[in-house]
């Protein structure tokens, strides 16, 4: 009886070294460190084309949450000490409905890199859209749709998002030259 009133927590804990095993694999394929802070239920997961990942990197000095999903195919590039909270999902491919030879869309993959500056701190449950780059130093707000570029320094939130404010520069360059990072 105890063992099965612990079911749960042995689950959990048979769960989370898969999450683990699968990064570890993520990193062989990629070539690059993955910190992983786990903060929710489910792992990282990196869809590539036939377990490529070539196209996905990460700088070692930043992290990923539980819960996320990134769709490397068109190019996902991660810099210093990029922050985000679980439920981030990032995607660099999507379906041609223009001009498409059928309905919703055709049989045609777009490819377009995502990039994420340094210092970026991204809330909870984020999607982030083909072509995006999010410049240094820019938040986004928890729950947002990135369907734009995001310029540096620059608070955004919402979906669409779109800036609410912005980051005092002057500052953000002291903190930056005084090395004082998180």
């Amino acid at each position: 009886m105890i063992l099965f009133l612990k079911l749960d927590i042995i689950l959990e804990k048979i769960s989370y070294a898969f999450s683990i095993a699968e990064i570890k694999r993520f990193e062989q394929n990629c070539g690059c460190k993955i910190n992983y802070v786990k903060q929710g239920f489910n792992g990282v997961k990196i869809i590539s084309s036939n377990g490529d990942i070539s196209k996905f990197n990460i700088h070692q000095t930043s992290h990923l949450k539980s819960d996320t999903l990134i769709d490397c195919r068109g190019g996902v590039k991660i810099g210093k000490y990029f922050h985000t909270g679980r439920g981030l999902t990032i995607f660099s491919t999507n379906h041609n409905w223009k001009d498409s030879k059928k309905i919703p869309y055709d049989d045609q993959t777009i490819y377009k890199e995502v990039i994420i500056g340094d210092f970026v701190w991204i809330g909870a449950n984020v999607t982030i859209v083909p072509g995006v780059e999010i410049k240094e130093g820019a938040i986004i707000g928890g729950g947002s749709v990135v369907t734009k570029n995001v310029e540096k320094g620059s608070v955004v939130g919402g979906n669409p998002a779109k800036e609410i404010a912005k980051r005092d520069l002057v500052l953000f360059e002291q903190h930056k030259l005084n090395k004082n990072f998180y």
